[in-house]
C-alpha cells in the first residue's frame, strides 16, 4: 500500500511541476518567484489526487494493531482498492480527504521549497534545461 501511494504522488508531483513551468515565460524561467508557486500548486494538485490512498494505508496499518476476531482475522481489506471502496461504502467519499486541509500546511510549502532547491542546483551544478516542447 506505501508504494501504490508514493509512486503515483511523486509522479504527478514532477508533471504537474514541469506542466506548469512550461506555461512561464522564458525571461522567468530562473526565478524564484516562479519555482516556489509551481511547487506549492504540485504539491497541491499530487497531495489531492492521491490523499485516498494514504488514508487506506493508514487504516489498513491501524488494522494490524487491532485484535484478532473470532474467525482469527484482523483483515477487514483484501487490498488497496478493497479499502477504497469499503472506504466509501460504509464512511462515505468525504472520508477518503479527512485530514487533507492539515496535511496541506506541511506538503505545499514543502514541495514548494523542494522544488526551489531542486532548481538552485541543478543551475549551480550546472545542468542544462530539457528542451521546451511546444503546448499542443
Amino acid at each position: 500500500p506505501t508504494l501504490i501511494g508514493i509512486l503515483p504522488y511523486a509522479g504527478l508531483k514532477f508533471y504537474i511541476y514541469e506542466e506548469l513551468k512550461r506555461h512561464v515565460p522564458e525571461e522567468h524561467q530562473n526565478s524564484v518567484r516562479m519555482h516556489l508557486p509551481c511547487g506549492a500548486l504540485a504539491g497541491l494538485f499530487g497531495q489531492t489526487f492521491t490523499y485516498p490512498l494514504d488514508v487506506v494505508r493508514r487504516q489498513m496499518q491501524v488494522e494490524n494493531l487491532q485484535p484478532m476476531t473470532s474467525d482469527g482475522s484482523n483483515k477487514r481489506y483484501k487490498n488497496t482498492f478493497d479499502g477504497l471502496n469499503t472506504i466509501v461504502r460504509t464512511q462515505g467519499w468525504r472520508q477518503l480527504f479527512a485530514g487533507l486541509s492539515i496535511n496541506y500546511i506541511k506538503i505545499v510549502p514543502s514541495v514548494a521549497i523542494g522544488f526551489t532547491v531542486y532548481e538552485s542546483m541543478k543551475s549551480w551544478l550546472r545542468i542544462p534545461p530539457r528542451e521546451r516542447s511546444k503546448p499542443a
